[in-house]
């Protein structure tokens, strides 16, 4: 009987150093993981903070391991469901309708304000969003890239909340698809009455002369302090690697105050490591439009605000429940300050 309780003994025990050992190995895949940030080809000053944090070590200073995964136009949300990259940088309002058609992502971060404009011609009668209104039957074309592109939802929120119908049978307005770089073409060539496009490319268009903001997401009254720009995370990621993705939030944190505090240097880098195009004086004026303050907190009032938005304008369908999408949807990483 001594020895079969002492035979016992010795599994638990046994079992316990292999219990122990695992642990450990958990904790080595864990520091080991290498997060895999997706970034666009064609970058923007959305991305920034993300340039940024390599150029002035923050992911390092985090002792994050990353690996950087080249992102062709119209890929990062496959390769995020697809386990090929971890994490990127996203405009919220395109995302939201994937989420409530089942894309599984989390949102733990929104990163910025701003970036998107509504452009017309120089000599248009259209002053301002309450312009778009039909005269006399006739429609205002509208050229954006894709209809679920952000240049696309954020002007339909706004003119939605002017009581204009921006989608449907009888739409007010009609949406006209261009490729982005055709865009202000399109525009010149009066084929449309105005264009949706992002910075940097709607200040060069603003710049060159060649077109007037009616539409401006950072300085529009309800929306300048709205988060724009969001990193969603593969869901399988946070739940697996919560350290890892504790550590890239706070890099981004870090690297986003430093944009804020320094726009003429931060366009500067991203022009000479070849990150963004454009002239650093005409991007620095852009980034100081916007507002890098990587909110924890706000990410969640943005997300259930577009929600709440999208679903009236009928761009979400009416069953989806969305206290439910923003409570699945939104996660505070822990060990994460709500900003800095």
């Amino acid at each position: 009987m001594k020895k079969q309780i002492f035979s016992v003994l010795l599994a638990l025990l046994a079992f316990g150093a292999v219990w122990a050992k695992g642990g450990k190995q958990a904790a080595v895949v864990e520091e080991d993981y290498v997060l895999k940030i997706g970034y666009p080809v064609e970058g923007g000053l959305c991305e920034a903070p993300f340039y940024i944090a390599i150029a002035k070590g923050f992911y390092e200073a985090e002792g994050l391991k990353y690996e950087w995964v080249n992102l062709e136009p119209g890929t990062a949300m496959n390769l995020l469901t697809n386990g090929q990259i971890d994490v990127t940088n996203n405009l919220l309002a395109t995302l939201i309708q994937p989420i409530a058609n089942g894309l599984d992502v989390k949102i733990p971060l929104g990163i910025h304000t701003g970036c998107v404009k509504v452009l017309v011609s120089p000599d248009s009668p259209i002053r301002t969003a309450a312009d778009f209104r039909p005269v006399n039957g006739v429609k205002k074309k509208i050229g954006v890239p894709s209809l679920n592109s952000s240049t696309k939802v954020i002007p339909s929120r706004v003119l939605a909340g002017l009581g204009l119908k921006v989608d449907g049978d009888n739409a007010d307005v009609e949406w006209i698809i261009y490729p982005s770089a055709e865009l202000p073409l399109a525009l010149e060539r009066g084929l449309v009455d105005a264009i949706g496009s992002g910075d940097p490319a709607a200040s060069i268009v603003e710049q060159e002369g060649k077109g007037r903001v009616v539409i401006n997401n950072a300085t529009d009254p309800g929306l300048e302090n709205e988060i724009c720009c969001v990193a969603p995370f593969r869901s399988a990621t946070i739940a697996a690697h919560p350290e890892a993705a504790a550590k890239f939030i706070r890099a981004i944190q870090k690297a986003s105050k430093w944009v804020s505090e320094n726009p003429d240097e931060t366009t500067q880098i991203l022009y000479e490591n070849r990150y963004i195009a454009g002239d650093p004086k005409v991007n620095a004026g852009v980034l100081k439009t916007f507002n890098y303050f990587a909110s924890v907190s706000l990410a969640r009032v943005a997300i259930e605000r577009n929600t709440r938005d999208l679903q009236k304008i009928g761009l979400v369908t009416d069953d989806v429940d969305v206290d439910a999408l923003v409570n699945n949807t939104f996660y505070a990483v822990p060990g994460v300050p709500d900003s800095l």
